[in-house]
């Protein structure tokens, strides 16, 4: 039986996330189409165009930050339920805080190896595609 059409939207201004991502899914044999946006402002514009079934999201980029898309995804009626997950460098107690009271649905530490990629993979196409039900 075919896997459904699964989608990820990685927000995220480093296109290494983009790199190690697809790798890691790739080595899974996870089918998920990731797409990426380099930017706050192109990720709610990608999302509104089409709305992925998940988020990716950092929180130290240039501009609008992963907090201020996150406030405006939850602001807005259209993806206050769209499963957004902070993925981030940091593991600062505060950025998780703010992340849960900002209605992350998770917060990930970014891995620091090929097989930490591999496992994110793995976890996330296990929980948020096969397991979650996601609206």
């Amino acid at each position: 039986m075919a896997k459904p059409n699964r989608s990820m939207l990685l927000v995220d201004d480093d296109p290494n996330e983009l790199f190690f991502l697809r790798n890691a899914f790739a080595a899974t044999g996870g089918a998920v189409d990731i797409r990426h946006a380099e930017s706050g402002e192109v990720a709610l514009a990608e999302i509104a165009r089409e709305s992925p079934d998940l988020v990716l999201l950092d929180l130290s980029m240039a501009g609008m930050d992963g907090f201020d898309v996150l406030q405006r995804l939850r602001a807005d009626e259209a993806t206050r339920t769209l499963p957004t997950l902070i993925f981030s460098s940091s593991d600062r107690d505060e950025d998780i805080r703010r992340s849960y009271r900002e209605h992350a649905n998770a917060y990930l530490v970014k891995p620091r190896s090929s097989d930490g990629y591999r496992d994110l993979a793995k976890n996330l196409e296990g929980f948020w595609y096969d397991t979650a039900r996601l609206p």
